[in-house]
C-alpha cells in the first residue's frame, strides 16, 4: 500500500501539486470576490448608517444653533440672526423627510419621529412667537420664552428618540462589520495557506521573535511604571530595552523604602528619602515614597506639638506653684507671676495693670508690676478706661497682638543700646468673663499659637488669683471698717450713759432746791 502511493506521489505529484494549487486559487478567488462584495455591501451599509446618525444630530445641532440664533437677536436686534434661524427651520423638514424615508429600511418604524416632529413644530412656533414679540416692541415677553429654556424639552425627547435609533443603527453596524470580517478572516486564511506553503517555518520564526520581544519590552516597560508609580520616581530616563537598568532601579527604589521605614522606627524623624527633590516632589506625591514622606511630617509635627503642649503645660503649672505660694501677698504675686510669663516667654518686657475699682465714680487700670523697663524712664501707672490700646483692650475683652508696634510706643533697653520691639500683645485676664487684669508683653520675636495659648490659661489662673485676693482684702477692709464703727458705737453709748447720769443728777438738784432741802455738790 504505501509503495503504491509512493509510486503515485512520485509519478503525479506535481501534478496533485499544481491541481490542490488551482483549486486553492479558485477558492481564494471566488471567496475574494465574495470579500469585495461585502466590503461595498459594507461600506454602502456604514455610508447609509452614518447618514442616518448626521441627520439624527443636526437636529440636536440646529437646536443649539437657534438657540444662539435667537438669543443674539434679541440683544442687538440684528435680522441676519432671524435669518440664520429661518434657514435652519427649512433645514429641519428635509431632515425629517429623509429619516421618515430610511428609518424603514433599517427595521425601525417611522412613527417614532412623531414625537420629535411635534416637539419641533412647538418649538419653532414658539420661536416665531418670540421673534413676533420682539418685532412688536414687546422684548420682555420674548425673553421670558428664550428664558423658559423650550429647548429642555426638545432635547429630552431627542434623547428618547436616540435611545430607540442608535442601538439599532449600532446593531446593523456591527452586523455588517461581522459579516466583512468574517469574510476577510476566511479570505486571509486561505491566503495563508497559499503563503504558507512556500515560506511556513520562515515566517513563524520571525513572528515569533517579534512577539517574544514585545512581550519583553512590554514587561518591562509595565515594570519600570510600576515602580515609577507605585514605589518612587526619580524623574530620570531609564530604557526600558536595558532590562537590567529596570530591575537595579526596582532594588534600589525597594531598598530606599526599606531604610527609610527603618529609621523611622528608629526614631530619626530627620531621615530623608536620597534622590527626592522640590523638582519630582509633585509626581511622587502619591507613592510610598511620598506617603512616606508625609507620614514622616505628620509624626514630626505631632512631636513638636506634643513638645509645646507639654511646654505649656509646664508653665502652667509653675504658674499655679507661683499663685499657690502667694495666695496672701497681692504685690509679691504679681511681681512674681509678670516676671516669669515675660521670661518664660523669652520676651523682654512685660508690666501687669490691674483694674481698681476703689472708686464707683473713678474706675481705672493701675500698674500693679513691670518686668525689664528703664526705671529711669517714666512708666505710665494709671490708665483711664478707654485709653490708648490698654484701655481699648480692656473695653472689647480682646486681646490685641501687633507685629508693628508705634514708634515711640516702648523702648526695650539693654546694655547693648536701645530698640523698639517687633511684637507687643496685650492680653487681657479674665474671671467669669469679667476682665480683672491685663499684661502688656514686648519682645524682639514673634509669639506662636502654643505661647498665646499659655498666655491665655495662664491669664484664667492668675485673674481668678487676683479676684480672690481683692476680695478678702475688700472683705477684710469691711470688717475692720465695721469694728471700728462698733468701737465708735461703744464709746458713743458710754459717753450718752454718762450724760444721761449727769443729767440726773442735775435733775435731783433742782428738785432739792424747789423743796428747800440742801444742796449736794455734783462732782
Amino acid at each position: 500500500m504505501k509503495g503504491k502511493l509512493g509510486n503515485f506521489l512520485t509519478k503525479h505529484g506535481a501534478k496533485l501539486a499544481l491541481a490542490i494549487v488551482i483549486a486553492l486559487i479558485l477558492v481564494d478567488t471566488l471567496i475574494t470576490y465574495s470579500y469585495k462584495s461585502a466590503m461595498s455591501r459594507n461600506i454602502t451599509t456604514q455610508h447609509k448608517l452614518s447618514e442616518i446618525s448626521v441627520r439624527k444630530g443636526t437636529i440636536i445641532s440646529d437646536l443649539n444653533n437657534i438657540d444662539m440664533s435667537l438669543r443674539g437677536y434679541l440683544l442687538v436686534g440684528n435680522e441676519a440672526f432671524v435669518g440664520t434661524y429661518e434657514k435652519i427651520k427649512k433645514q429641519n423638514r428635509p431632515t425629517m423627510a429623509y429619516l421618515e424615508q430610511t428609518l424603514p429600511t433599517i427595521g425601525v418604524d417611522r412613527s417614532v419621529l412623531r414625537d420629535m416632529e411635534s416637539m419641533m413644530n412647538k418649538y419653532f412656533e414658539l420661536m416665531d412667537k418670540a421673534i413676533s414679540l420682539y418685532r412688536a416692541g414687546n422684548s420682555p415677553d420674548a425673553l421670558t420664552i428664550i428664558k423658559e429654556d423650550h429647548g429642555t424639552a426638545v432635547w429630552e425627547t431627542y434623547v428618547k428618540l436616540s435611545e430607540k435609533i442608535d442601538p439599532v443603527v449600532q446593531h446593523l453596524k456591527d452586523e455588517s462589520d461581522n459579516d466583512y470580517n468574517r469574510l476577510l478572516t476566511v479570505s486571509m486564511f486561505f491566503q495563508g495557506i497559499l503563503f504558507a506553503i512556500g515560506i511556513p517555518t520562515v515566517v513563524y520564526a520571525i513572528l515569533n521573535l517579534q512577539r517574544t520581544q514585545k512581550r519583553r519590552i512590554a514587561l518591562f516597560k509595565k515594570l519600570d511604571y510600576q515602580n515609577r508609580t507605585l514605589i518612587f520616581d526619580s524623574n530620570d530616563s531609564v530604557a526600558v530595552e536595558d532590562e537590567d537598568a529596570v530591575i537595579t532601579s526596582m532594588i534600589d527604589n525597594l531598598k530606599k523604602s526599606e531604610s527609610f521605614i527603618k529609621s523611622i522606627a528608629q526614631g530619626d524623624l530627620e531621615v530623608k528619602w536620597d534622590g527626592f527633590s522640590k523638582a519630582n516632589a509633585e509626581i511622587n506625591k502619591h507613592n510610598i515614597s511620598g506617603a512616606l514622606l508625609v507620614m514622616r511630617d505628620g509624626m514630626k509635627q505631632r512631636q513638636a506639638d506634643a513638645i509645646r503642649q507639654q511646654w505649656v503645660s509646664d508653665g502652667l503649672n509653675k504658674v499655679a506653684d507661683i499663685i499657690r505660694d502667694n495666695q496672701t501677698k497681692y504685690e509679691l504675686l504679681c511681681e512674681k507671676t509678670v516676671s516669669f510669663i515675660v521670661k518664660y516667654l523669652n520676651a523682654q518686657q512685660g508690666s501687669l495693670f490691674v483694674l481698681n475699682t476703689e472708686r464707683d465714680d473713678d474706675p481705672h487700670l493701675t500698674l500693679v508690676s513691670c518686668y525689664a523697663f528703664d526705671k529711669k524712664k517714666h512708666v505710665t501707672k494709671r490708665v483711664d478706661i478707654g485709653e490708648g490700646m490698654l484701655g481699648q483692650v480692656y473695653l472689647e475683652g480682646q486681646p490685641a497682638y501687633l507685629t508693628s508696634v508705634p514708634e515711640n510706643y516702648v523702648h526695650i533697653t539693654s546694655g547693648l543700646g536701645e530698640a523698639g520691639p517687633r511684637v507687643l500683645t496685650i492680653y487681657p485676664f479674665k474671671q467669669n468673663e469679667t476682665v480683672v487684669a491685663l499684661i502688656e508683653i514686648a519682645a524682639f520675636t514673634t509669639f506662636d499659637s502654643h505661647a498665646l495659648s499659655f498666655l491665655a490659661e495662664a491669664g484664667k489662673s492668675i485673674a481668678a488669683s487676683i479676684s480672690a485676693i481683692q476680695t478678702n482684702a475688700r472683705t477684710t477692709a469691711l470688717l475692720e471698717m465695721s469694728q471700728q464703727q462698733m468701737e465708735q458705737l461703744r464709746s458713743q453709748e458710754e459717753e450718752m450713759r454718762q450724760n444721761m447720769e449727769e443729767l440726773e443728777a442735775t435733775q435731783e438738784e433742782m428738785r432739792r432746791r424747789e423743796n428747800g432741802q440742801p444742796t449736794v455738790e455734783v462732782k
